[in-house]
């Protein structure tokens, strides 16, 4: 049986071939479609640049930018890109967090796939840079070098009161102080930013000197004239301290007997320098003191001046606050005013001396409606008699050695003291009293106040003519239950009189008893006499620093 033979017809075959050179052709471009655009595709990044808050790069085909923006923490800051990098368009600070956001447009040909945008975020710390040796010492003629941590590109020294500014090409971790070559020693203030676009640091204090021969050189800061009562003192040596104060500290003391001892301790920061840091309140307003070093130094100012050469300097506190004397004064009732602030200071002496050198806003107020001869003589902030008498009767109640001079308010235990009754609450246990002389119209008259009111009306007398009591208002400096007075009558003769319950308020003249037949017209050799029995009331009200207004005839 002959077997059947399956055939396909000519044309048939020749459709499958072209089907398939088709499609491998299609293949072909698609593949090679796939090619160029994985080569042109779109990609972008920011990354962490010293010189800018980042660098934007991008490769494949063309983004455009829509938007840059940029902050520091919360807060905004306007910035722009400039060859790829994003910088900001003002001044920020050093060391600070930021953030920056690019939001690019992708071409449309890839659009619907990856998105019509590309938005990249960059965090990051802006650049900063510290003085490393706070201490340099150079050949003579030569100039001082300050070196950084980083490299900077702006650098600003502060020498002879005068700020220069120095813009380098290159940033560099080393620059040379400009016309330090002429200066022999000194101390300046430099501050330095890696980046032009970034704000000034605060200042570090460098000290330099030249290559010294035997005698050791010091720089002392701060000005050792002018200390607050926690200043640190800072002793910078132009040799190693070991080598010139080997394993001993200098020491300090104060120069007024009674003052309590200087606390604190000595410390080493670097090779060439000592610091003293207080541990409580030291260098009170008015106070001295004497610094000792273990071996002579030559002493240089900050401006390179070269003063003595010893082992011992002066130290005093800087000048007081009147407006704080006050404020504490009327907290503690020495005052016949009150002071109120919206600001309460601790009773801590760390905020009692925070006070002592800015004092809190506030307002003073009288305690009492008084009459205009007293109102007229306070002053918030100057010194005046209400301060002066309040100053010496809180010195008199403490037992500390007051003043009826042009310094009383310089006792160097006054601060101290006033700082701690203000911890413990320790007010003044008098009354607040004043004395009021009127000499017109007769009958003379003294009244005695107390808190506010009369509590005492007397008549009295006053000097004669040509020994009239002197007018105007003067604290009680001087008091005796009895005592001699003695001196010459206008007639020439002398007189030695016991007198009793005696009051000084001005040199020699003073409120007192004496005997008279009467009273109420100018009789005295220039005292205010009263009464003995009235002088005797009088006396255990009022005490040092009482006023005393003697009001003009």
């Amino acid at each position: 049986m002959a077997s059947a033979r399956h055939t396909r017809s000519k044309g048939s075959h020749r459709g499958r071939n072209a089907l398939a050179i088709g499609g491998g052709v299609v293949g072909g471009l698609l593949i090679a479609g796939g090619i160029v655009m994985a080569i042109n595709w779109p990609k972008a990044s920011l990354s962490s640049s010293y010189t800018s808050l980042g660098k934007l790069t991008t490769s494949g085909a063309h983004q455009s930018v829509l938007s840059v923006a940029g902050s520091v923490g919360q807060q905004p800051i306007p910035v722009e890109i400039q060859d790829g990098e994003v910088l900001p368009t003002k001044h920020i600070s050093t060391g600070v967090t930021t953030t920056i956001t690019v939001t690019l447009q992708r071409p449309s040909w890839i659009a619907w796939i990856a998105g019509k945008t590309q938005r990249l975020t960059l965090t990051g710390h802006t650049p900063r840079a510290r003085l490393l040796d706070p201490v340099a010492i150079a050949s003579s003629g030569q100039s001082v070098q300050s070196e950084f941590s980083n490299p900077v590109s702006v650098v600003a020294y502060s020498f002879h009161s005068t700020t220069k500014y120095v813009k380098l090409n290159k940033a560099t971790s080393h620059v040379a102080i400009p016309g330090s070559s002429h200066s022999a020693a000194g101390s300046l203030q430099v501050a330095a930013v890696p980046d032009p676009w970034e704000t000034l640091p605060a200042a570090s204090n460098m000290v330099f000197f030249r290559q010294s021969g035997s005698t050791p050189e010091a720089i002392i800061s701060p000005d050792l004239t002018n200390l607050s009562p926690e200043a640190t003192i800072t002793i910078t040596l132009s040799q190693p301290v070991t080598k010139v104060f080997g394993n001993k500290l200098p020491t300090i003391s104060p120069t007024v007997q009674g003052a309590d001892p200087v606390k604190g301790n000595w410390s080493e920061p670097t090779p060439y320098t000592l610091t003293f840091t207080p541990t409580t309140g030291d260098f009170w307003p008015s106070e001295t003191f004497t610094m000792t070093t273990p071996t002579s130094v030559a002493v240089v100012s900050p401006t390179g001046a070269r003063g003595a050469t010893g082992a011992t300097l002066a130290l005093s506190g800087a000048p007081m606050s009147m407006l704080r004397l006050q404020q504490v004064l009327a907290q503690l009732n020495y005052l016949p005013v009150s002071f109120s602030s919206p600001t309460t200071v601790a009773s801590t002496e760390a905020a009692q001396l925070s006070a002592l050198q800015s004092p809190p806003q506030g307002t003073f107020n009288w305690r009492w409606t008084m009459p205009t001869q007293l109102t007229s003589l306070w002053s918030p902030g100057n010194a005046n008699v209400i301060t002066k008498g309040a100053v010496m009767a809180f010195e008199d109640f403490n037992s500390l050695n007051y003043t009826n001079g042009s310094g009383w308010a310089s006792n160097p235990l006054l601060w101290p003291t006033l700082i701690k009754d203000v911890i413990s609450n320790n007010v003044d246990p008098h009354p607040y009293a004043w004395i009021q002389v009127q000499k017109a119209p007769l009958p003379e008259t003294l009244y005695l106040w107390e808190n506010g009111r009369v509590v005492l009306t007397s008549p009295t007398n006053t000097g004669i003519a040509g020994l009239k009591t002197t007018n105007g208002t003067f604290p009680i400096y001087l008091r005796f239950k009895e005592n001699y007075m003695s001196g010459t009558n206008p007639n020439g003769t002398t007189y030695h009189d016991l007198v009793h319950w005696i009051n000084y308020f001005l040199g020699s003249e003073a409120v007192h008893g004496f005997v008279r037949a009467q009273y109420g017209f100018p009789q005295s050799l220039g005292c205010v006499e009263l009464p003995v029995p009235t002088a005797a009331v009088v006396f255990p009200q009022v005490h040092i620093g009482t006023l005393v207004t003697v009001m003009p005839s």
